[in-house]
């Protein structure tokens, strides 16, 4: 009787902690998302931009000085350095964004997300559009959250530009990870002028031909990233070695109630996003970027973190990002 007892004792114990073991995979399963819990929550500050070139191309930030080097502060400065009609903006931080690449004139259509919880561990995601201004800091940028600047590059024939894998993306803290995972940057070619003489025809270029997006450190993810990965989109990936995840970039603004967190795929906000580039950590070959015909090529280059990935959540809020570029001909 008593051996009979304590073997029910047992059973009920047991039971007791796979249902409490339950309960806690429950509610830590319902509590991590993509994007992020609530507005402004996903920050990555101290962003270092660095772009380089080898021989046979040189790089400017105005279309009048050329070297192949330039940094945050060329960028910075370019408005006030002979080019007046510059339009780039730095922001110190950085928040969750998504486009599916469309660009029109000189910009891309880059859309700024938020989530809102509107019952228990239920989130809905709003967007606006959000053009960008010339700007440098969060006080300038006015909420801005993502990166866009004119890159002018010079060639004397015609060749073909490539990445290298000098270029990277990477976290800068010790403490927090993952930043670079949702990193996207996109190139948009505005156009290109046989007149390396007169500046002002490089700096008025405005014909958008698409977008080239690049997607860095594809097969790596937090272990908050592999979670996301699985419930929210219901995709089954690793922290490292990983394949690239398909994912769905805004095409619109969200207003009225928002589209669930969990039904993006469903929705029509929201169009494939396959990047021409996709790379892993520490990737070893060149890259394939774009024809450069003979003069002088306007390029606009665009940095965010994509919402829609799966590594997009609140535990890299505070991380820093450095980025580099490292652009040659072949």
């Amino acid at each position: 009787m008593k051996k009979a007892k304590k073997e029910n004792e047992k059973k009920r114990r047991k039971f007791i902690l796979l249902w409490i073991l339950l309960l806690s995979a429950g509610i830590f399963a319902t509590t991590i998302y993509a994007w992020f819990s609530s507005d402004l929550k996903v920050n990555i500050n101290s962003i270092d931009i660095h772009i380089e070139t080898k021989a046979g191309v040189q790089v400017s930030a105005n279309g009048v000085n050329w070297s192949n080097t330039i940094t945050k502060e060329d960028i910075v400065g370019a408005k006030n350095n002979s080019y007046p009609n510059a339009t780039n903006q730095i922001p110190e931080t950085l928040g969750g964004c998504s486009t599916d690449g469309t660009a029109y004139g000189a910009t891309m259509n880059m859309y700024y997300g938020y989530t809102r919880e509107r019952e228990k561990d239920v989130y809905y995601l709003n967007a606006e559009k959000q053009t960008e201004i010339n700007c440098f800091g969060d006080q300038e940028c006015q909420g801005r959250r993502f990166i866009a600047f004119d890159l002018f590059v010079l060639v004397n024939e015609n060749s073909y530009m490539v990445i290298t894998p000098a270029s990277y993306v990477i976290n800068k803290s010790d403490q927090i990870e993952g930043g670079e995972n949702s990193a996207r940057i996109a190139f948009v070619n505005l156009g290109t002028t046989t007149d390396t003489v007169n500046s002002a025809q490089a700096q008025y270029l405005a014909n958008a031909n698409g977008s080239i997006i690049w997607e860095p450190n594809y097969d790596t993810h937090t272990e908050t990233g592999v979670l996301n990965a699985l419930n929210v989109y219901g995709l089954t990936t690793s922290q490292t070695g990983a394949p690239r995840l398909p994912y769905r970039g805004i095409n619109q603004e969200i207003k009225g109630s928002g589209v669930l967190l969990t039904e993006t795929h469903l929705s029509p906000y929201f169009s494939p996003v396959n990047p021409q580039i996709a790379t892993v950590k520490n990737f070893a070959d060149d890259q394939d970027l774009i024809n450069l015909p003979k003069g002088i090529t306007k390029l606009r280059i665009y940095f965010w973190l994509e919402g829609q990935d799966v590594d997009c959540e609140n535990e890299i809020t505070g991380g820093e990002l450095e980025f580099k570029l490292e652009l040659a001909v072949k």
